[in-house]
């Protein structure tokens, strides 16, 4: 371990950490107020659409995608998050008035869930370019694990304020709150730039007046050169469709045990509070001790090592109650002990790739791996719960040779120069 990787924080590296961890924070409080409502109505749309679904939204995220490039390369980096949160607000607020004239309107929630599914990935990509466009790896390694927790504990946060009130007041005023949420996130992204151009003496951190630029097709072909960011790749493509075969299994056990959509959206709240209680405890202590007293691999292979267990108890004890366990580990382990090391490896990329190549990774190849995923669970279902679940765990190994791979790799980017943070893909 290096001097600086032990040397304290400075006053400036706290407050940015401080307004990274909350700017997290509000955003992921603000997603997960709307995620619950948006499983809830899944159901209502259709389980059997769920195929539909998830094709529907890769081929809006599709469309999206080339129109955020194209902002991206004339847009100050500081202001993405307003380019990308301000449109995400009113969508929803027009989804509120709908809803909270019609509720029960099918239509509407097959629009809110694809609006949602199709601009999430954006919002949170956007969300970490802005944090690997201003976080040098040193300071990612030590930091990243924080930032993570402040996004669970508002991922904490909003699904018990839908499970304490949705009952009484119903999904759509919770939609205004959320928005409130999302909008606070961009302010405080500005402020932890500052704080950390401040320490740094503004040479090792962008200047947030600075578009990205470069060509759409100049990012494709960076991606399909780069084994570096293929792997990226098939990291979340394997991840997803293990998600994939989950979720349809999820949606068939919440919908025979609550047919009424207030109480759906009560139980999917009362799930995503426990994925994020365990999350926070990964992020706060596993990932953090993981990456400082180990490496990037190690913390990345943590997430397929659980994963995998789980799956071989659920294989070995296939009933509803150890399903839900193991759904709430596996997202837990995702978000906990897989993703901030993930986003660790962006660190390390060039402006361009951390702004155009992740977000094409984080949307596009995510959503078409969702609409994979459930294209599969048409053939893989009759698998059954103890099929799927030993289909996941060797999903799993597969997932666990790739993670050693990506973490050494990216140690030996990390390693190779002091301008690493500036290399090509």
């Amino acid at each position: 371990m290096t001097a600086a990787a032990e040397a304290p924080a400075s006053r400036e590296e706290r407050r940015a950490l401080a307004a990274a961890a909350a700017a997290h924070f509000c955003l992921l409080c603000g997603y997960y107020m709307l995620r619950p409502i948006r499983e809830a109505l899944a159901n209502q749309a259709g389980v059997r659409n769920n195929f539909e679904l998830f094709a529907t939204v890769l081929v809006v995220t599709s469309v999206l995608l080339p129109i955020y490039w194209r902002v991206v390369a004339r847009t100050p980096r500081g202001r993405l998050l307003w380019y990308v949160g301000i449109p995400f607000t009113a969508v929803f607020l027009a989804l509120f008035a709908g809803l909270r004239v019609d509720p029960g309107n099918s239509a509407l929630a097959y629009a809110y869930f694809v609006a949602l599914s199709s601009a999430n990935f954006l919002l949170v990509s956007v969300f970490w370019s802005a944090m690997s466009d201003v976080w040098r790896p040193a300071l990612a390694k030590r930091f990243y694990g924080y930032v993570a927790a402040g996004g669970s504990a508002g991922a904490l946060l909003g699904p018990f304020i839908v499970t304490a009130t949705v009952r009484d007041i119903g999904p759509a005023p919770l939609i205004v709150v959320a928005c409130g949420f999302i909008l606070a996130t961009a302010a405080l992204v500005s402020l932890s730039r500052g704080a950390l151009r401040r320490c740094a003496g503004g040479e090792a951190v962008p200047d947030g007046a600075l578009p990205v630029g470069g060509r759409a097709r100049d990012d494709l072909a960076r991606l399909a050169r780069s084994p570096y960011l293929l792997g990226i790749v098939a990291l979340i493509v394997t991840g997803q469709i293990i998600g994939a075969f989950m979720y349809n299994e999820q949606q068939k056990v919440a919908l025979a045990a609550y047919p009424v959509l207030a109480d759906r959206a009560a139980f999917f709240g009362k799930m995503e509070i426990a994925v994020n209680l365990v999350a926070l405890f990964f992020q706060a202590v596993i990932v953090t001790w993981l990456t400082r007293r180990g490496s990037v691999a190690l913390s990345l292979s943590a997430m397929p090592v659980v994963v995998g267990g789980s799956f071989v108890v659920l294989a070995l004890f296939p009933v509803a109650s150890v399903f839900l366990a193991t759904q709430v580990l596996r997202r837990a382990s995702d978000y906990g002990l897989g993703k901030p090391p993930r986003e660790m490896l962006f660190t390390v990329l060039n402006p361009e790739s951390k702004f155009k190549s992740k977000s094409l990774i984080d949307t596009v190849f995510t959503r078409a791996s969702d609409a994979l995923g459930q294209a599969l669970y048409l053939v893989a279902g009759a698998l059954g719960m103890v099929g799927l679940a030993w289909l996941g765990a060797v999903l799993c190994i597969a997932l666990l040779a790739a993670t050693r791979l990506l973490g050494r790799a990216f140690e030996t980017r990390r390693s190779g120069d002091a301008g690493s943070a500036e290399r090509p893909a």
